[in-house]
């Protein structure tokens, strides 16, 4: 049974813009769709309205509206959570220990996954922020923002009031780092002491941050999950040709450009999805993202990290699997014999297929060798590429971890994008797929141990793993998280090099 228990009393926090209510469930105090900023479409973000009396911070805030059709997964994976979709959608969720002792507490903000074009701080149940603020007695913040084109059209061109409008995106994460330096303190938090985390495009988004100057003092660390692939800038000719085309089919004129601003939400992205057709992107959602300008140095894997946040700490991780491309079935998996893994191998690599085979042994050699056919280099290259370039900028502050354990879904595949996030947030058990018996929860306490020592120090290592060493240019550690874990050194450079090789990657972008 729950130990939990609601509490009648409401506690109400002051803020620098008014005061809030919020709810106590067991120790913690959550504050839900806090307000951290206000910005007209295609602006740039402001503060918000100040306001008398006391606002109660009792729901999800709306999120940005989505381009395509929400689309949940497999009810064992998770439960995606429905929310209200609608532009004005800067707000951030907190869930803060209720702690008497006047000592302040870490403090970790999450971005979430999606691209710069979809998901939402609260879109799935693991998402939930209880369990770290609780067991980890640390102040846990997620963020919604503008996403898609409302987050990053190119009207560059078209007037200084929209000179930034490809970033409005990442400008609203700014605002709330900065609401979160500045009123994270009455909540209890450190606000000297932030770890920004995020998935996939949150993992991006995390970059992004440390290339903004004035994010320099909102945090002090950031973990990057998954979050490194090529090609995640907008290209400045293509984003241009794209407002546009939009511009066009709106039948909206440069002399007339404030009309956008009001034009009906499905009419604007109907206008936007048909324009990137006319001008021949067969792919619409990566022609919304972030662009390189005098106030955004651009992601650190596309250059360099820059010079004002080359020495805050920094973990990457991936996963084993990420996007698997093997059309094999469970019954089809456990139909097979040692030898006709080998030849559906040879027959997916070609010549290369013995090579692969001999450097998946090595690399890791507790696996089944058909876990070849899942191995991800979309993501570990580029991030392994990311570490290089912050290891040559600081020393000793680079952390880099590789999921790579088999979970018990379609005849136990390894790891996939986004799975090890429900255990970094002690949530395995609203995933079912990964509350494996015995291991579900082993998994649960190495990556939640990881993340909070690193919140804390800015060093992961724990008690449930070996000595893990940070990653250098000289020396490419990385901590395998498995049934067995390890520190290993280039393990899987050759491995990751064959497969780029093969041309059977698990993701194209």
């Amino acid at each position: 049974m729950n130990q939990y228990i609601f509490e009648p009393v409401k506690p109400v926090i002051e803020t620098k813009y008014g005061r809030l209510r919020g709810v106590t469930y067991g120790d913690v105090n959550i504050f839900m769709g806090v307000q951290y900023a206000k910005a007209r479409r295609f602006h740039q973000p402001e503060e918000p309205d100040k306001w008398e009396g006391v606002k109660d911070a009792f729901l999800h805030g709306p999120v940005s509206p989505l381009m395509e059709t929400h689309r949940p997964f497999s009810l064992y994976r998770g439960l995606h959570l429905l929310q209200i979709e609608r532009e004005d959608c800067q707000n951030l969720n907190i869930w803060a220990p209720k702690d008497l002792s006047g000592s302040k507490k870490p403090v970790f903000v999450w971005m979430h996954g999606g691209g710069f074009f979809a998901g939402n701080a609260f879109e799935e149940y693991s998402f939930d922020g209880f369990n770290l603020a609780h067991y980890g007695d640390i102040v846990f913040v997620s963020i919604n923002h503008r996403l898609n084109i409302y987050g990053h059209f190119n009207l560059e061109e078209y007037g200084e009031k929209y000179h930034n409008s490809v970033n409005c995106g990442i400008a609203d994460l700014v605002m709330a780092l900065r609401w979160v330096h500045e009123n994270i303190a009455a909540f209890g938090g450190d606000p000297e002491n932030v770890t920004i985390c995020g998935h996939s495009g949150g993992g991006a988004k995390v970059l992004s941050m440390y290339q903004i100057e004035e994010t320099k003092d909102y945090f002090q660390r950031g973990i990057c999950m998954s979050g490194v692939v090529p090609k995640q800038e907008a290209e400045r000719e293509k984003s241009r040709a794209l407002a546009k085309e939009t511009l066009k089919l709106l039948n909206i004129s440069a002399e007339n450009v404030d009309d956008v601003c009001d034009v009906p939400c499905d009419e604007l992205v109907a206008a936007a999805i048909q324009a990137t057709k006319n001008i021949g992107v067969p792919s619409w959602p990566f022609l919304f993202a972030p662009m390189r300008n005098e106030w955004y140095a651009g992601l650190p894997s596309e250059g360099d990290f820059a010079e004002f946040s080359k020495d805050k700490p920094t973990m990457f991780g991936t996963t084993l699997g990420e996007f698997p491309r093997v059309n094999l079935t469970e019954a089809e998996k456990a139909a097979m014999t040692g030898d006709d893994k080998i030849a559906y191998l040879k027959e997916r690599y070609g010549d290369l297929a013995d090579e692969m085979m001999a450097e998946f042994k090595k690399a890791y050699p507790s696996h089944d060798i058909l876990d070849l056919a899942y191995t991800d280099i979309t993501f570990r290259i580029p991030t392994r590429k990311a570490a290089m370039l912050k290891a040559a900028k600081s020393p000793d502050n680079t952390w880099v971890y590789l999921c790579s354990y088999n979970c018990p879904e379609d005849g136990f595949i390894p790891m996939w994008h986004g799975g090890d996030v429900a255990y970094a947030f002690m949530n395995e058990d609203r995933v079912y797929v990964l509350n494996e018996a015995v291991y579900g929860q082993k998994m649960s306490q190495i990556f939640s141990s990881a993340f909070l020592n690193f919140v804390r120090t800015g060093n992961p290592n724990n008690n449930y793993l070996p000595k893990w060493e940070p990653f250098t240019t000289d020396h490419h550690y990385t901590m395998i998280i498995d049934r067995e874990c390890g520190l290993r050194e280039a393990h899987d450079e050759r491995l990751t090099e064959l497969v780029e090789k093969s041309g059977k990657h698990t993701l194209g972008f």
